[in-house]
């Protein structure tokens, strides 16, 4: 089941949240769900009180597993957004394993793939079904703050991990539920007061809420102050910087419901990012959301739902299935307009909560054209794991094991590091700036250039099944390239600007040396 706190007209989106609230097909793994915000009281100066290590402990407000046994510190600079891809993993359906072990092996075809970001799906214990609430093995219901999903490993194997990202030049970050812990968190009896009461009574259990219309989850409350909440979430959150050395963190449902009626308040995420700065610096904070108020403060990173097409009038999705090219431009107009020009958007297809691209998009041509689209226009691009190989085992909530070997495999592949590598090797096309030019191939035809002192890259797509042929309002140029990557239906050899001929699904790009 997936909620939507979608912010009204003109406002920003909120968060998805995406909880597996029936079991589904699993085969190996776990259902997973995200969940809502919450609101601060006054946090004070929170992370002092945790040197990093974990010390012996009997309640749920300090680590009571297995610490790492060695840490050698990190020498990554902090992650550069504008040139940065990220690539999703969730440990389950990685691989046959299901661990770390399975994802630390496979970090250098990540790196050679061309990303520079790895973002792990929570690692924490899963929630079991305790009285009268369920359990869907989701590992967006926290059992313990502090632990480590036991069938993923040991804090040495998770160690392991970022220690073999930071080798090859990969940051990690790790996913973060603060809204909801499961029923059988022992902060419900331990601390009652952490959560929202549905007779106002901090300390009676049995009044403890459901979060949202989730029945295996129980909501937080940031929103009574001094209840000791925000700073016990601080105090954890630096436990993970110190002890794991991770880059900073992905924060589920940052801003459900939208705006004002958030369940974790502004307040609460503005006042988080100094405090953990303070442990590490330059830390990402990526927040499940598009909110202008939540924009790069704290959040320099959101998720571009309305140029996907989740939220608004329509974006890449409606696009990619037969709607007017020009919701693309409109919906990209929106994000510019609409939030602070340091603020940055991720690009996707597909995450965990969103069904199989394969299937959003219409097939497997209009799923490359719109990647093309996403490597190309200004954001930072995320891949879901899978996404290279056409996964055609994916879905909403999903289960199933990927399907590295799968039919789409020799297709997508070499696409996505042609793609990865223009991105990578060509800084125009990270940090240059965007202008949306006409042409007269037709509607389903989408046109814009990169632009920068060094180089100007024109992007033409055409999401139809059609072949199309037309003119482009091209800037002048000494001269055009083709250099559209592996798996372009064109291959290099299209029309030059401002001549346009695009076969269907087709996807050209074009630089020209400035």
């Amino acid at each position: 089941m997936t909620g939507t706190g979608a912010a009204p007209s003109g406002a920003g989106s909120g968060s998805v949240g995406t909880h597996s609230g029936t079991a589904g097909s699993q085969v190996d793994g776990s259902g997973m769900q995200t969940g809502g915000d919450a609101g601060s009281g006054a946090m004070g100066s929170a992370i002092g009180a945790n040197s990093g290590a974990a010390p012996s402990a009997v309640d749920a407000s300090t680590p009571a597993t297995d610490s790492p046994s060695t840490l050698e510190a990190g020498s990554l600079n902090p992650i550069d957004l504008s040139s940065s891809t990220i690539y999703s993993v969730f440990p389950d359906i990685y691989s046959q394993a299901g661990n770390f072990a399975a994802v630390t092996a496979d970090l250098p075809r990540i790196h050679d793939l061309g990303f520079d970001v790895l973002y792990l799906l929570p690692v924490t214990p899963l929630g079991q079904p305790t009285g009268s609430h369920p359990a869907f093995g989701s590992p967006y219901c926290v059992h313990d703050y502090y632990a480590i999903n036991a069938a993923y490993g040991t804090t040495d194997d998770l160690v392991t991990l970022v220690q073999s990202a930071h080798a090859l030049g990969l940051h990690v970050i790790l996913d973060e539920v603060l809204n909801h812990t499961s029923w059988d968190n022992a902060l419900i009896t331990q601390h009652p007061e952490y959560y929202v009461h549905s007779d106002g009574n901090p300390q009676n259990v049995s009044s403890i809420e459901d979060a949202f219309t989730f029945s295996d989850v129980a909501q937080l409350d940031y929103k009574t102050p001094g209840n000791g909440l925000a700073t016990y979430m601080v105090e954890m959150l630096a436990y993970w910087l110190k002890t794991y050395d991770v880059d900073g963190f992905r924060f589920d449902t940052a801003d459900d419901p939208a705006t004002s009626g958030r369940m974790i308040p502004a307040t609460f995420w503005q006042t988080l990012r100094p405090q953990l700065e303070a442990v590490k610096a330059g830390i990402l904070m990526l927040g499940e959301e598009e909110d202008p108020v939540l924009a790069d403060a704290p959040f320099e990173l959101d998720y571009g739902w309305q140029l996907q097409g989740l939220y608004g009038a329509g974006g890449l999705q409606q696009v990619a299935t037969g709607a007017s090219a020009a919701l693309l431009e409109q919906a990209w107009q929106g994000q510019q307009m609409a939030y602070p020009t340091a603020m940055r958007h991720m690009t996707l297809l597909q995450d965990w909560d969103l069904d199989e691209d394969l299937n959003l998009y219409g097939g497997v041509p209009n799923t490359m054209a719109a990647a093309a689209f996403n490597f190309t226009i200004d954001g930072v691009p995320l891949l879901f794991n899978g996404e290279e190989v056409g996964n055609d085992k994916s879905g909403v909530n999903t289960h199933a094991i990927v399907d590295w070997n799968g039919p789409n495999a020799t297709t997508f592949t070499p696409f996505y590091k042609s793609l990865l590598s223009l991105r990578k090797s060509n800084s125009t096309l990270q940090h240059g700036s965007v202008g949306w030019i006409d042409n007269t191939a037709g509607p389903h035809v989408v046109s814009y250039v990169r632009s920068d002192a060094t180089a100007t890259f024109l992007v033409a797509i055409n999401f139809s099944g059609a072949a199309v042929t037309g003119t482009l309002s091209a800037p002048s140029s000494p001269g055009w390239a083709d250099v559209s990557p592996t798996g372009s239906p064109g291959g290099t050899a299209h029309m030059l600007p401002p001549a346009l001929s695009l076969r269907a699904y087709d996807f050209a790009i074009f630089r020209s040396q400035n």
